[in-house]
């Protein structure tokens, strides 16, 4: 607010202020001469008044003239019967220590020096008093310390004012919402017919705290009015009711202002009934009634204005602690379970030698079962050991190749001399048969460890990006986060937390929480605009959503380019199943993401391959991981998902909508075709598809892009007949959309296809625009 004493400088050059200008600085010298008049009718207890003196001591030095003469005035005119020259003498005191302090502007704008001034010229101007019988030592005692708390409240109040921020601190609306009941205090004197008109502007206060500050506004101002109007000799009980009331009132401010009111009124019928005073009753309802009405009839430019006032500080998220605490504990479990994963592989390797079958035990066990009680049992194991173990081992090769009957594989010298020939071949076909169950079954754990271990490390893999992720790539902007909510208010909208993240990509997000209410009005163009101008930065429109009695607003920054995707399949055959799957997503943090997976062989099974495939990797990458930790994990369950081969091709491109960065992340998958600049390159992969060796990795590259430019992907369907053809037709394509390119490319493929050899075909095309 512009000060009469602003208007000349040191210079003593007139400056050339508008008519507006000066009204309004007029208006808040005389408003604030209003408030020293008010103050100082404050009567408390019968016979005090400390309240003038605690806005001259309080206000600033600025407006200390307007608010001393009309303290003067009120002080001239006695609101009790001994008299206000004694605080007359105290105004005088205080302007002369004010005003020889002028120059020590952080002195005289200092609330506890203020105090300690007020005490003073209280206790120093009372000693005159107290030669009278009518003052005690006590009441020179209470009325310094009312003195003292009213400067106190006065001065956080004008500093309040001096400050360009639009948000308050719970100390300073406090401050606030009790000055103003002091005010309101000093205005108990004016009746009509006994309706009081303070306690109607009382009661519109705690309503319009409690509407736009909620309950800590409500509570505070209903708690303030209620004390300072029983000090200066309201009922109690009326006070009590006021002061439930202001509670009540903020907690019910969602429900919008007919259940305030209705709390309101009901607090104050219920509160004087304790006085059994039918008039007391009627005059309190009536003035309750009277100060609902006002606050009803409060227009919405002013509700803005209240809101502003009223609201306190948005809480910023500051999650450095927290983002310090989870960062180390992710490291820890990816730690822990990459050890986990050593440990299953070194104690698996010490088991398979300990456990592992044992063909020369296949030799005994034969040799109990079939030789036990044989006489030749010593001449065949001892004199003959060598031919014997010989002929066992030919009676497995012909287990091994299915026979029935091994003994007939023997040698003829072994059937001449052996006589339970037959019953050593059983042995045989059941031993050997239960020591190829074992070593199929150990090869079959081994491979179950293996994937275990594999899915232990992704997961590790993928805990530790995540730590990096919170650690090294998202900033938080809290001097952001701060400006953006004051200028919300500017809308009407009050945001109780605030966070303004900034990605690893120097990327701003900001994300606001607010109390939903009946008369909110959000409008997201509005939004974006003022959010735009003040973080300088372009943002799109803010996405509005909805949980419980929460509204979240989320706005992104406005990307340079955008994407227009077109894709076209033809299964096999003509199958109704396409073993070929894809998915297309924005992250959330500038990327536009296609993935192109495409299954062993066709129809039913490729189907479930590629779908699986695709759909695990977009997941995962939704979910903020790595591709190389996600693919890894795709490829472990892969491997694990059956006990028959189950692949599937994986192919990526990620776009970057700000810079134009193109990745391509490629296992097994067919080349991609980039245009750039009218020129077609083409990306290919050596790696291996997902779901056949347990070590496979991306083969990766990068190209810059920007509007106009093309990225086709494409299943090995689509290029069969090689990559020449579909260069030329995408060098060639002007103008059209994505889906039709895809469309053109996917039916030249058709006709190109090999009749004896058909496959599935699926071409994602993008397009690459700049955003409006």
């Amino acid at each position: 607010m512009i000060s009469l004493k602003d208007i000349v400088k040191i210079s003593n050059k007139i400056e050339n202020f508008t008519f507006r200008e000066l009204a309004f600085a007029s208006a808040g010298h005389i408003i604030v001469g209003l408030a020293g008049a008010a103050a100082s009718r404050g009567v408390v207890l019968g016979r005090l008044l400390p309240f003038g003196l605690s806005i001259v001591a309080g206000s600033s030095v600025t407006f200390t003239p307007a608010a001393a003469i009309g303290a003067f005035l009120g002080y001239f005119f006695p609101a009790v019967s001994n008299g206000g020259f004694r605080y007359i003498a105290a105004i005088f005191a205080l302007l002369a220590i004010k005003l020889l302090l002028s120059n020590y502007k952080r002195l005289v704008s200092n609330p506890a020096f203020l105090t300690l001034v007020s005490v003073l010229g209280s206790v120093l101007t009372s000693a005159v008093a107290l030669k009278s019988m009518e003052t005690t030592v006590i009441d020179v005692v209470a009325e310094a310390l009312l003195c003292a708390a009213g400067t106190y409240f006065t001065a956080r109040s004008f500093n309040v004012f001096d400050m360009s921020r639009s948000y308050l601190s719970h100390e300073e609306l406090a401050s606030l919402l009790i000055f103003a009941s002091i005010l309101l205090m000093g205005l108990g004197g004016l009746e009509l017919n006994g309706i009081n008109l303070g306690r109607i502007l009382a009661v519109t206060l705690i309503l319009t705290a409690a509407k736009y500050g909620a309950v800590t506004a409500g509570a505070v101002s209903g708690i303030a009015t209620a004390l300072t109007f029983t000090l200066g000799g309201v009922d109690s009980s009326i006070g009590v009711s006021f002061a439930f009331a202001g509670l009540l009132a903020g907690v019910f401010c969602a429900l919008g202002k007919y259940a305030q009111v209705t709390v309101m009124v009901l607090f104050s019928f219920v509160g004087s009934i304790a006085s059994a005073d039918v008039v007391l009753i009627s005059r309190t309802v009536i003035e309750s009634a009277l100060g609902a009405a006002l606050f009803l009839s409060l227009p919405r430019k002013a509700g803005i204005y209240l809101g502003k006032i009223f609201s306190v500080q948005s809480k910023v998220a500051v999650p450095s602690g927290l983002k310090k605490s989870l960062t180390l504990r992710l490291e820890l479990a990816s730690n822990a379970l990459r050890d986990v994963s050593q440990t299953v592989e070194q104690v698996s390797k010490e088991l398979s030698k300990i456990n592992a079958p044992d063909f020369t035990g296949v030799i005994s066990w034969v040799e109990q079962d079939a030789c036990a009680g044989c006489k030749l049992r010593v001449h065949c194991w001892e004199s003959k050991r060598d031919d014997t173990v010989n002929a066992v081992l030919e009676m497995t090769k012909a287990v091994k190749l299915g026979e029935c009957s091994p003994e007939n594989a023997a040698p003829e010298e072994f059937k001449g001399r052996c006589l339970r020939a037959t019953a050593v071949g059983n042995a045989t076909y059941r031993r050997y048969s239960d020591y190829a169950a074992r070593i199929a079954a150990e090869n079959r754990i081994d491979e179950v460890r293996s994937v275990v271990s594999d899915q232990f490390n992704g997961i590790s893999d993928m805990l530790y990006d995540l730590s990096v992720d919170f650690k090294n790539d998202e900033q938080f902007d809290n001097t952001a986060a701060e400006t953006a909510a004051s200028a919300l208010k500017n809308l009407d909208i009050r945001v109780d937390e605030a966070c303004s993240r900034i990605d690893k990509y120097g990327r701003m997000t900001l994300e606001f929480r607010l109390k939903k209410t009946p008369e909110l009005i959000i409008n997201k163009l509005q939004v974006m605009k003022t959010l735009s101008v003040v973080c300088e930065r372009d943002f799109d429109i803010p996405r509005v959503s909805e949980m419980g009695g929460d509204i979240f607003i989320v706005i992104n920054e406005h990307a340079a380019l955008t994407v227009d995707i077109g894709v076209e399949q033809s299964a096999a055959f003509d199958s109704n199943m396409c073993g070929d799957a894809y998915k297309y997503f924005y992250d959330g943090r500038g990327h536009f993401i296609m993935v192109l997976s495409d299954g062993m062989g066709t129809g039913g099974r490729a189907a479930v391959d590629g779908a699986m495939a695709s759909g695990l990797m977009s997941r995962l990458i939704k979910a903020g991981f790595g591709y190389d930790c996600s693919l890894r994990i795709l490829n472990s369950s892969m491997l694990f998902k059956s006990t028959d081969e189950s692949l599937a091709t994986v192919d990526i491109a990620s776009i970057d909508l700000f810079t134009g960065q193109t990745e391509l992340y490629k296992a097994g998958a067919a080349p991609t075709i980039v245009r750039r600049n009218g020129k077609t390159g083409k990306a290919q992969s050596s790696s291996l598809p997902a779901g056949i060796l347990r070590d496979i990795g991306f083969d990766k590259a990068t190209v810059k892009c920007k509007a106009g430019d093309i990225v086709v992907l494409l299943s090995d369907g689509a290029t069969g007949n090689g990559t020449d053809w579909i260069r030329e037709e995408i060098e060639c394509w002007k103008d059209g959309s994505a889906q039709s390119l895809a469309e053109k490319i996917c039916e030249s493929a058709k006709r190109r296809r090999n009749g004896n050899h058909e496959d599935d075909i699926t071409v994602m095309a993008a397009i690459i625009n700049k955003s409006v």
